[in-house]
Parts: C-alpha cells; sequence; structure tokens
C-alpha cells in the first residue's frame, strides 16, 4: 500500500462534494457568503480529503473494511489547495484477520501546515460478493440524503441540549462510483466504500442541520458496527448532548441505523462543532439616516474656557450654530464675551458670558453653578484659557512665569475636568476637548512657559482619555499650527509670511480651522475617539 497521496482540490470537488452528501453549507457554497466569514473564501469540506483514505488501506486478497475512525480539523483547507494525505501504521495484531491501527494526517504541501490529524482502524469483512462498487455509472446517482434538507442558521444560543436533528439516507454502488469519478482515483478494490460514504454525512450533520450555515467542524469519530448493504435505507441520527459556553461549541451523539430495524446500530460517534458568530451587518442607511446624519449637538450644552476671543469666541459661535447652548467663559474681557454671547442670541441661538479665574477652584465651582442653572446640565469642556505667548529667553525667565501658564492651561484644565466630570458621568455621555500646540513638538525658541503648560495639557489628555473611557466620556486634543490671533501679535510680520509660505497649503490655520476640528470631537462623528490628537497644521509637521 502506499503510505502517502499527492491530493489537489478544485472547485468542481467542492461542489461535486456537496451534491453527493448533501452538504450544501454556504460555507462550502456561497462565494459571497464565504467572503464576509472569518476564512474570506469557500471553504472545502473537512471530510472531502479523508474520502482519499479509502485509496491508501493494505491490499489483500479480501477488501478490508473501516472500523474506526477518529480525526479532528485544525486548520481549513480551500479550492485550489495541493494537499498531502499521509498513513503511519501503529500497530498490526497477530493474525491475518486482526485489526490494523493507523495514524493519518492531512498537510498542506506548500506551507507543510497540518490541516488535519486522526486515527482509524481497518480489518478483513465477511460481506456479500456485490458490496463494492462495480461498473455502475455515476450519472445514475444523486446526493446520498433523501430527505429535502434545509440549511438551518443556528446560533449558539438557539441550540439546546437534547435537540434532535435526523434524515434518512440510502447507498447505492453509483454513489461509489461517482464519488471514485468525483476523485479522479483508481477503483475502490482494496476498501469498503459505503463506509467513507456513511462518513461523509457527518459533514451533512453538521453544515447542514446542526448548527448548520455557521458552522465550523472540529473533529469527530465514528465505530462501524457492521457492514452497510446496498440500496437499502438508512437514518442518520443526531442528538444534541453537550454545550460549553465558553468555547461556543456543541458536542453531538451520531447513530446510524437502518430504517427496518431502529434498534440495531450500523455506526455510532459523536461530533464536536464550532458555532459561530454571524457575519457582522452593516447598519442600513435608514439607520445611518436616524442617528448618524447630525452631528448630534442640538440641545447640547458647551462650557468653553477663554472664549471672549480668538479660537474661543469662533469656537463658541460655531457650536451656537449646530444647536448647541454655549457658555462664553472669560476672566478680563467681560465686555467682549458679552459681545460674542449677544451675536450668537441675535442669530437665534442661546448664550450667556460667564467669568472664572479657571485657576480659582472657587470660581470654577461657581461658574460651573452658574452654568447648571441656566442651562441645567453641561456636556461638552472645552478648555481653551491661556496667559500670553510673549517670547522670554530662558535666562530671564522667573519661575512665577511658567507657574503662571501652568495654573491657567493645566490647573485650569484639571479644576474644570474635576467640577464637570461628575455630571457627565452621571448623563452617561461627555466630551472634553483640550487645545494644545505644535510648539510641544517643535518648541520654537523663547517659549518655555508656553511649551512647558501646554505639554503639561497633553498628558493631562492622554491619562483622563484612559480613566473615563468606561464612562462614555471622550477626551482629545486639539493641535493647531499658528493662529493669527491676539495671542500671536507680537510675531513680527515678515516671519509670520515666511511661516506661511512654508506651510504645504500656503496659508495659516484660521480660528475657523480650529473650531471646526473642536466641533467634530464634541460631535456624533468622533464617538469612539479618545486620547487622540486632530492635527491643524496645513501640512506641516509634526506627522503623526
Amino acid at each position: 500500500m502506499p503510505d502517502s497521496l499527492e491530493i489537489e482540490l478544485t472547485e468542481a470537488m467542492v461542489d461535486g462534494f456537496a451534491s453527493l452528501s448533501g452538504d450544501k453549507s454556504a460555507l462550502h457554497t456561497d462565494a459571497a457568503f464565504a467572503r464576509r466569514s472569518m476564512y474570506r473564501r469557500r471553504v472545502a469540506h473537512g471530510m472531502l480529503p479523508l474520502m482519499y483514505l479509502s485509496f491508501l488501506f493494505p491490499r489483500g486478497p479480501k477488501p478490508y473494511g473501516l472500523k474506526k475512525i477518529s480525526g479532528r480539523f485544525l486548520k481549513p483547507a480551500f479550492a485550489g489547495d495541493r494537499l498531502t494525505m499521509a498513513v503511519t501504521r501503529v500497530k498490526n495484531e497477530a493474525g491475518a484477520a486482526a485489526p490494523i491501527l493507523f495514524e493519518f494526517s492531512v498537510k498542506n504541501s506548500e506551507t507543510g501546515a497540518v490541516l488535519t490529524t486522526g486515527q482509524m482502524t481497518v480489518s478483513h469483512e465477511k460481506e456479500p460478493a456485490d458490496n463494492h462498487a462495480g461498473a455502475a455509472s455515476p450519472a445514475k446517482a444523486g446526493c446520498l440524503v433523501l430527505d429535502r434538507l434545509t440549511e438551518a442558521d443556528l446560533f449558539f444560543e438557539g441550540i439546546q441540549k437534547g435537540d434532535r436533528e435526523n434524515f434518512g439516507f440510502r447507498l447505492l454502488q453509483a454513489h461509489a462510483a461517482r464519488l471514485r469519478a468525483l476523485l479522479a482515483q483508481r477503483p475502490l478494490t482494496q476498501a469498503d466504500p459505503a463506509s467513507f460514504l456513511a462518513l461523509s454525512l457527518f459533514s451533512t450533520w453538521v453544515g447542514m442541520r446542526m448548527p448548520g450555515r455557521y458552522a465550523t467542524f472540529m473533529d469527530f469519530s465514528c465505530e462501524f458496527k457492521k457492514p452497510f448493504d446496498w440500496d437499502r435505507r438508512y437514518e442518520f441520527a443526531g442528538l444534541v448532548d453537550f454545550k460549553s459556553e465558553s468555547t461556543s461549541t456543541v458536542s453531538g451523539k451520531i447513530t446510524i441505523h437502518s430504517k427496518e430495524s431502529e434498534g440495531e446500530a450500523i455506526a455510532m460517534g459523536k461530533i464536536n462543532a464550532k458555532v459561530n458568530e454571524p457575519p457582522a451587518r452593516m447598519p442600513s442607511i435608514e439607520a445611518l439616516k436616524k442617528s448618524e446624519t447630525g452631528l448630534g449637538l442640538e440641545g447640547k450644552v458647551v462650557l468653553i474656557t477663554g472664549a471672549s476671543r480668538g479660537i474661543g469666541e469662533t469656537t463658541a459661535k460655531l457650536f451656537s450654530l449646530h444647536g448647541a447652548k454655549v457658555a462664553v467663559n472669560y476672566f478680563q474681557g467681560e465686555a467682549e464675551a458679552k459681545a460674542v454671547a449677544d451675536e450668537i442670541k441675535k442669530s437665534g441661538g442661546q448664550a450667556f458670558a460667564v467669568r472664572a479665574d479657571v485657576s480659582d477652584r472657587n470660581e470654577v465651582k461657581k461658574m460651573v453653578a452658574e452654568v447648571l442653572k441656566k442651562f441645567g446640565r453641561i456636556d461638552v469642556l472645552v478648555n481653551n484659557a491661556v496667559g500670553d505667548a510673549v517670547p522670554i529667553p530662558f535666562q530671564e525667565l522667573q519661575w512665577e512665569q511658567i507657574q503662571r501658564d501652568v495654573d491657567i492651561v493645566v490647573k485650569g484644565a484639571f479644576n474644570l475636568c474635576q467640577e464637570v466630570i461628575p455630571h457627565f458621568q452621571k448623563n452617561g455621555w461627555g466630551r472634553i476637548i483640550n487645545l494644545s500646540t505644535v510648539f510641544t513638538e517643535i518648541p520654537p525658541p523663547q517659549q518655555t512657559k508656553y511649551v512647558v503648560a501646554k505639554s503639561a495639557l497633553v498628558g493631562l489628555t492622554r491619562s483622563l482619555a484612559v480613566e473615563l473611557a468606561a464612562s462614555n466620556i471622550t477626551v482629545n486634543l486639539v493641535v493647531s499650527s499658528l493662529v493669527e490671533t491676539d495671542l500671536s501679535r507680537h510675531v513680527p510680520k515678515v516671519f509670520l509670511e515666511g511661516m506661511k509660505n512654508d506651510t504645504p497649503m500656503k496659508r495659516h490655520a484660521s480660528s475657523a480651522d480650529a473650531a471646526k476640528a473642536v466641533v467634530c470631537l464634541a460631535s456624533n462623528l468622533a464617538s469612539f475617539t479618545t486620547g487622540q490628537k486632530i492635527m491643524v497644521t496645513g501640512g506641516n509637521a509634526p506627522f503623526l
């Protein structure tokens, strides 16, 4: 006997096996369905390569019959794969009629990956002379299964211990001839083909009935009690006898008996199958229209620090245009803040100016209370307050100047976050957006205090993002390059012009550019974005 056999699976073989065995599971026959599975393409039936074992039986004066077989499917095979089927004799008890134990394996010939392993026991059979496939025509054979099977689509939760699935089948010599033609091999002269035909139905039970469409065949075992007869109706009966919640697998107890004698088992076995999750379904256009077309800012309450001018002012106005209610925080610019609020109200929005030194915890508490009294809630916090960006050589810099910037930028954000986060957590929703700068990555000279303060804000953002994510609170940064506001008035025009020409988009960021990034991070568009930087740099470094 040969100890190995080279196999090349083809699409026609997969289709032919599906037609013969009745296992027309979508994973094997539907390319579109298979493409959306974890395998990404049609999978060949695990039992298909095992049919070749019948050609590796030992030669002898009498045909051999399959007594026992077990197999474990480790990896899938696909049409187009070249496989190597190998058998090794493990034990041969004394006597010509003694059973012989073999181990077998199926490997991918190109990669060497082991796809299937198992054992089988064979012995000489005493059976009628006509119990082999002679010259019967494959054209006369249809499907082995007599019942019209529909593919089940059971989920793990829908399968219960004690569930039964049965179907009838009939074995014809023409089926053996069809199998031989399908495998393109010599006649089955050394092995009983009927047992292999019956074995193929293990695949049918898993792929069509239990669980069906979402099955991955894991392993099986079968013991044949007596030979099959041709042209007799048999019943393939399966009973679910175990479920594993941890692995999403089900086990089935298999019995094959003749229709005439239901109590007499011809074969008995076990099957284990994993019940996969169905392919992910993308939301329909109607669902997207209902939940995702708007920014989700209508009626939200936004508190923006340092909003009397610059980026904060523009951000407040843009939020209002999207239906948000805005609290315009200021420290010294009362007239400017009230002008921003008045402009929003004149355009049909809701806003009011509220004073607080963000570095003073008591004043922050008072401001938050005022916002809650006015609007009833806070949904979005924008930490934009900053001191100044006047350049100071390091040797002339006083620590008190650094401390002042840290108090406004970092301590201010700290104070605001600690006050509003409990309200976010109570509502199960919240957005925190902090304003940073590219200077933390590309520091200009004489800006130590500004860079130190903004760098600390980066760390605060990252830490809060991790800590608050489970509460559906996102924390992100908007990082802009130079924006021409009052903060940058100290920069000579010649330098501003040079920086603009060096920017790939040939312009500086506008306050609206930064404001749009803030609004985006507060909206439904960024509901799964946290701990991130949105770069508003016109193509300048740093790149992500």
